[in-house]
């Protein structure tokens, strides 16, 4: 039998610094992935934003449109000749570049 003394290890510091390391990597790799995803989600909000508002421009465009084409059916059907003369004029102008006899053209060759 022994009479006498236990002795007592030391336990070495490097298992606790190594855990200390990993949770420290852990952290800032978490910390990473969630500043990418909320980049990303900002990213994506203001091309959402982006996509509505030319969504909503072409809402406005077409409405105006819409008005327009009504109060010509409107003028149709009220047999309301200049209404409708107004509106096929305007066309011919807008759309087709017809000019009325006598009128004067300008031509922008500068391009601007």
């Amino acid at each position: 039998m022994q009479t006498g003394t236990v002795k007592k290890t030391k336990k070495s510091k490097k298992p606790k610094q190594k855990v200390n390391w990993l949770l420290a990597v852990l952290i800032v790799g978490v910390t990473l992935y969630v500043s990418f995803l909320i980049v990303d989600q900002h990213i994506k909000i203001n091309n959402a934003r982006s996509e509505l508002a030319q969504i909503e421009d072409k809402i406005f465009t077409q409405t105006q449109t819409n008005e327009e084409l009504k109060k010509v059916a409107d003028a149709v059907a009220d047999d309301n000749e200049d209404a409708y003369a107004d509106y096929v004029e305007k066309i011919a102008r807008d759309e087709l570049d017809y000019v009325k006899n006598g009128e004067v053209v300008f031509v922008n060759i500068a391009g601007d």
